[in-house]
């Protein structure tokens, strides 16, 4: 059994960024929001400690988003998921043909992949690793469910 993406299957560089940027804050909210807590506490204390929170927020986090976005458009996962390209996928993983000469073909086994999401927007297919998901485009309801007996036919 296989299934094929015709090319251009792609998926937007803004869907990606907004997958990848709300992933990152779920792992590391926790001491954004500790620093947070922190300039509040200062802020009762001496009302100038909010001005350095403002700051703090306004310049510092948007920098830090800034690294963050660079870390994931700049990874090959970033590439695999927006660059035009036609997938297949079979017993053996999914084959991504790219359309631009300079890419060259990928393969991802089926063992690589941790967790799959079916959205209407993509599909994300979590793997291990630093940056650590690739997405591909919506599938339709056939599509769907010929993904579903592949992925859960060959990961068990």
């Amino acid at each position: 059994m296989t299934l094929l993406i015709e090319a251009p299957a792609r998926v937007n560089a803004g869907s990606y960024m907004r997958v990848a940027l709300g992933k990152w804050a779920s792992r590391h909210a926790w001491w954004i929001l500790l620093v947070l807590a922190l300039c509040t506490v200062l802020a009762c204390y001496d009302v100038r400690w909010c001005v350095g929170a403002i700051v703090l927020y306004l310049a510092a986090l948007m920098m830090l988003f800034t690294l963050v976005y660079f870390n994931y458009a700049f990874s090959p996962q970033a590439r695999w998921s927006v660059m035009e390209k036609t997938v297949s996928l079979s017993e053996q993983g999914i084959h991504m043909s790219f359309a631009h000469p300079r890419m060259n073909d990928h393969h991802i086994a089926w063992r690589e992949i941790t967790r799959v999401q079916l959205t209407q927007s993509a599909t994300v297919l979590n793997l291990n690793g630093p940056v650590n998901f690739v997405m591909l485009p919506p599938l339709t309801p056939e599509q769907k469910e010929t993904f579903k007996c592949l992925y859960l036919n060959t990961s068990v």
